[in-house]
């Protein structure tokens, strides 16, 4: 007789913990225990009627030290400009748009990626978790064609779309303001040409603030956009355990994509010592990789980020940004010069054939 397996652990969210070991068990643990630590936080704030946020400093802490899971939906609203957003139109707008999706030019793609957004999941693997995020997705396209679908947003939105209770509209919402107004302008679109932007700045801040791990990383010919991309077009959604992203959402929704930059610099700086031991690029992603594909309780993380990295403010941020766009800009600008005269040229004329 056969017997049955045990079941895979999951965290709260529904997503299987993969290849979790005793460690990565304990920190879970140690994450729970920080839940009712955090509902005890946020009690006096939510036993109000109606519940009202605190404000200034207060609400900054909290937000970083975690928002409570069943806040997510309220707080991530709140804080991000998603609620105003949705203020802004008719009550029946994200409505119209999902009847409008045939619209949408990216169909095809969605329909290729929703197989691919966590398949384990129980929810998002089933037909009524991927007929939400097709809804979201597609409709999000109609909305903003400028931007249309980017692949990468689709793990952002799965973890959003069940870390909020599954509401599909305020999904559809906090993509919009994480698009629209938290991160760096075409970050999503087609050229990607803010992700560009957001490597090459980070870049800069690990030279700043990691200086021995920028010399070994130019040692061994890896560049920061060969591990952090993912991150940053997921949100980290997809590169580390969708619980532990949620952290990050929680302070990125509230302050902004400096969020991204600090958790990046966070995550090397807590993990330095290791890289440093490495001896080519390969084994560098791959320790990286185990790193924070693993990162179940990522508290530590989030102390390191705020107070282990020094001042990084928006004003410093958008100061190297700004030359970074004109590097981007320039380096765009002078390949689609190039194309055009490959083009202009055309095939090489074949001469004639020498006698044999």
């Amino acid at each position: 007789m056969a017997t049955a397996q045990p079941a895979q652990p999951t965290d709260i969210y529904g997503f299987r913990l993969e290849q979790a070991g005793p460690q990565q068990l304990a920190d879970l643990q140690r994450q729970r225990a920080l839940y009712a630590l955090q509902e005890k936080a946020w009690k006096k704030y939510t036993d109000k009627q109606p519940p009202r946020l605190p404000s200034g400093n207060t609400l900054k802490r909290l937000v970083r030290e975690g928002v409570p899971p069943q806040l997510r939906g309220w707080v991530w609203m709140e804080t991000s400009g998603a609620g105003e957003m949705r203020a802004a139109h008719t009550p029946s707008y994200y409505g119209n748009l999902v009847r409008a999706q045939t619209l949408s030019k990216a169909t095809a793609q969605v329909e290729l990626d929703l197989p691919r957004t966590f398949p384990g999941h129980p929810y998002l693997s089933a037909e009524e978790g991927r007929a939400a995020m097709r809804r979201i997705l597609t409709a999000y396209s109609v909305h903003n064609p400028v931007v249309g679908y980017c692949q990468g947003i689709n793990f952002t939105v799965g973890v959003v779309l069940v870390a909020v209770g599954r509401d599909e509209e305020a999904a559809f919402w906090l993509l919009a303001a994480l698009v629209e107004r938290i991160c760096f302008p075409g970050s999503f679109g087609q050229t990607l040409s803010g992700c560009h932007v957001e490597m090459r700045t980070l870049q800069e801040l690990v030279g700043e603030k990691l200086p021995r791990l920028h010399a070994h990383m130019a040692r061994l010919g890896c560049d920061t956009s060969l591990i952090a991309t993912d991150w940053f077009l997921t949100l980290y959604c997809s590169s580390m355990p969708p619980e532990s992203a949620c952290r990050v959402l929680d302070a990125l929704f509230h302050e902004g994509a400096k969020i991204l930059f600090r958790v990046a610099l966070a995550l090397l700086k807590s993990a330095e010592a290791a890289l440093l031991r490495t001896d080519n690029a390969g084994d560098f992603m791959r320790v990286v990789k185990d790193w924070v594909s693993h990162l179940y309780n990522i508290d530590q993380v989030m102390q390191v980020a705020f107070d282990g990295i020094g001042s990084l403010s928006m004003h410093t941020l958008d100061a190297v940004r700004k030359v970074k766009d004109a590097e981007v800009k320039d380096f765009m600008r002078q390949r689609a010069q190039q194309r055009a005269q490959n083009r202009s040229s055309g095939p090489a004329q074949e001469g004639p054939r020498p006698n044999t």
